[in-house]
């Protein structure tokens, strides 16, 4: 796709369907985070990671640049209208999750939508996100293998959601919404 090219209607409204259910996706991990954070630290990667869910699934289904961006700031909207404590996490994660997921589908010219690559995708992701949240708040409360435990665990996190992603993506396809769709 020509970058000079325009979004279509259909793509921003496809984006913003996606948005909705994963906007409130990630509202839901916002109030599950500071339970998690207090009774079981190492597993906050899992949670944080979940805010992936808006980026990688609109990449699966429109297989086009800025997608990922866009949902993830509409599901940013949507999240703080659920949960506005937590507005700035939020669109943090435009920025962070969306720029990452953005960045790697342009590494694979936008041409490269195979599992494989979608989870190494999600591994970096992780790995990011482990190497900075993760391990500031890994060190704060767990010791030293509690810490990279967790970023192990974000990691992981990174890969399994994008499979998530991946496999509701394929099914939104069978079920036909991007039947008729072009880009």
């Amino acid at each position: 796709m020509a970058s000079s090219q325009r979004l279509s209607t259909r793509t921003l409204l496809i984006c913003a369907a996606l948005a909705v259910v994963t906007g409130v996706v990630s509202a839901i991990a916002g109030w599950v985070s500071g339970p998690t954070i207090a009774a079981v630290p190492v597993l906050y990667g899992l949670v944080l990671t979940a805010h992936a869910l808006p980026g990688i699934l609109a990449q699966v289904v429109l297989r086009q640049p800025w997608v990922a961006l866009i949902t993830h700031l509409l599901a940013a909207l949507v999240a703080s209208a659920v949960n506005p404590l937590f507005v700035l996490s939020y669109l943090s994660a435009v920025v962070l999750m969306g720029g990452i997921q953005e960045g790697w589908a342009a590494i694979g010219r936008y041409q490269r939508w195979s599992i494989g690559w979608l989870a190494i995708g999600g591994a970096i992701l992780g790995a990011v996100l482990g190497l900075t949240a993760g391990l500031i708040i890994g060190l704060k409360y767990l010791p030293w293998w509690g810490a990279m435990l967790s970023v192990l665990l974000t990691v992981v996190g990174g890969v399994l959601w994008t499979l998530v992603a991946e496999a509701i993506g394929r099914a939104l396809h069978r079920a036909g919404l991007t039947r008729t769709y072009r880009a």
